[in-house]
């Protein structure tokens, strides 16, 4: 089995403090989502979302199969941004491209390389004065060890370098990311205590400034296949999540957000729907 990318190391705790499919993501500006699927296999979607007085939509199309995928998202500054992958191009080699239409200078070539014990990422920008990025990872078993840096061509200088260590077992994963060019320290933790629940824990400390900051979470798959999550950072922010799928097919999500060491606070809120 491949070793861990750099950037899915302590991925677990990543996804359920931050967002992502598993464990939900809170959305506290209102969000409507309509997606669709054609015959050939092409799926659109277009969504909107209202921030203050403006609504900004987006759109896009995608395109793949088991070894080539094409994107193209539209944003709501007009910008459109088109991407292509191909898979096995050789053996744990997958070739990748971007580019934010008419800008040339925005074009970038990201290959990936996996094997057994090592995983290796490079991303070159396709003009003049590139900056290249690159990572690298390698472990053994559950154990899996990376570093990541980018090298700014135009100055001649590295513009970051991180480092990661992680455990990643069936039921929990723990990490530790010395980040921002080693001026920051960042734990994680994520354990999955039933097949149902999972909780979280993420401390960064500025190492030069001993600013400490921290996030707490835990979600849980209710019996009718909802899902809710509640997050508590340093600054006593509590943020809530639930998500349900109707029986029609759509997925209505609610978020709530309040300042829980100051109920006089205005509370934050926001829906999203996807009608799929």
């Amino acid at each position: 089995m491949p070793v861990v990318a750099f950037a899915d190391i302590g991925k677990a705790a990543k996804g359920l403090l931050g967002g992502d499919k598993a464990t939900g993501t809170f959305q506290f500006d209102p969000k409507l989502s309509v997606s669709s699927a054609t015959s050939s296999g092409v799926t659109f979607s277009v969504s909107a979302t209202q921030k203050a007085d403006k609504v900004e939509p987006s759109l896009k199309a995608a395109y793949s199969t088991k070894k080539y995928s094409v994107d193209v998202a539209s944003d709501a500054a007009g910008k459109v941004t088109v991407s292509a992958s191909a898979n096995d191009v050789a053996p744990g080699v997958k070739i990748s491209t971007s580019a934010v239409v008419p800008d040339p200078s925005t074009a970038k070539l990201t290959i990936d390389y996996s094997m057994p014990y090592l995983a290796l990422k490079g991303t070159f920008g396709l003009n003049a004065t590139p900056v290249v990025d690159l990572a690298a990872s390698t472990g053994y078993q559950s154990v899996v060890l990376g570093a990541e840096t980018s090298y700014d061509t135009a100055k001649s200088a590295l513009a970051k370098y991180n480092f990661a260590v992680g455990y990643h077992a069936a039921d929990f994963q723990v990490a530790a990311l010395l980040a921002d060019q080693a001026k920051t320290l960042k734990l994680s933790y994520a354990h999955n205590l039933t097949s149902t629940s999972t909780v979280g824990a993420e401390i960064s400390r500025k190492l030069a400034s001993a600013d400490t900051t921290f996030a707490l979470a835990y979600a849980r798959k209710l019996s009718n296949g909802a899902l809710t999550k509640f997050k508590l950072d340093g600054a006593g922010t509590l943020s809530a999540l639930y998500e349900t799928k109707l029986a029609s097919g759509e997925k209505v999500a609610g978020s709530l957000q309040l300042a829980a060491t100051d109920l006089s606070k205005p509370v934050k809120y926001g829906f999203a729907v996807d009608l799929a």
